[in-house]
């Protein structure tokens, strides 16, 4: 069992470092800056509070879109291009199951994603910060006081996109585990990624008795990504959200394991 999570972590240091290599480290930054600066920039606007929860949501949604197209194009490059240029098969010379090979990948992407997830929210608690200080009517002790954006709020929500990214990393490993070209497996990983964020929507408004029933049965495959905003709920209320959590944590792991164990299984016999 320890040689095997040796291996395990063994593969997924390396897919991390090659992350970097790949250059995604300069994306990071750039966004942890443009986010930064973009946050300040709301200085020469005087929104009141609001303009705290304005910023709070620009960062939201840089997470959410720009983690999303990490998830995608860093699972795609670190799974499918090991099969592509044949670096896969020295690996496998090796004790290494292609389990073992996906498993460790599959981690490697994933703290790639938080990595990524970690600098943009270092970025906008940084921005909320700066600006909470610079809030013309608001001194020091006022700000502490009368803070309108709760970071565990912020923290919550960057934790939740972590869990949401680690889905959607084991789906599109899923679809790289049997693409033929890597545009087919970052295409199918976006187009997954769209249908999931309106999962939701479709369930609700397509179809009546019999066919909004197949529907949901059909959709069962896809997880619901909006389930994972629950930063939005902590922002503007203080409830304990532990349960929420928890059973997002069970709902990440329950399709990360499925689609998992099923590029696992589609790699297995795949020809290589």
């Amino acid at each position: 069992m320890k040689g095997i999570i040796d291996r395990i972590a063994a593969i997924a240091g390396n897919t991390f470092r090659e992350a970097i290599r790949m250059r995604l480290i300069l994306l990071l930054v750039v966004s942890g800056v443009v986010s930064l600066a973009g946050g300040l920039y709301f200085q020469e606007f005087n929104l009141g509070s609001s303009e705290l929860r304005f910023i709070a949501d620009f960062g939201f949604g840089a997470m959410t879109l720009l983690g999303s197209i990490v998830a995608v194009v860093a699972t795609v490059q670190l799974c499918f291009g090991e099969i592509e240029q044949r670096t896969i098969l020295p690996i496998l010379s090796k004790p290494v199951s292609r389990g073992e090979f996906l498993i460790g990948k599959l981690l490697g992407a994933w703290l790639t994603i938080c990595s990524f997830i970690g600098i943009l929210t270092l970025a906008l608690i940084l921005a909320l910060w700066i600006r909470e200080l610079q809030m013309p009517d608001w001194g020091v002790e006022d700000t502490l006081s009368r803070q309108s954006v709760s970071y565990s709020g912020v923290l919550l929500f960057a934790a939740m996109q972590c869990l949401r990214l680690m889905v959607l990393a084991s789906i599109t490993a899923f679809f790289s585990s049997y693409a033929s070209s890597s545009m087919f497996a970052v295409f199918m990983g976006f187009f997954v990624w769209v249908i999931a964020q309106l999962r939701g929507s479709l369930v609700a408004e397509w179809g009546d008795g019999i066919g909004q029933s197949a529907l949901k049965v059909v959709t069962l495959l896809i997880p619901d990504l909006r389930v994972f905003d629950l930063g939005y709920q902590a922002l503007d209320r203080s409830e304990p959200l532990g349960a929420s959590v928890l059973s997002l944590m069970v709902y990440a792991f329950v399709y990360s394991v499925l689609y998992g164990c099923l590029a696992a299984l589609v790699l297995k016999h795949r020809e290589l």
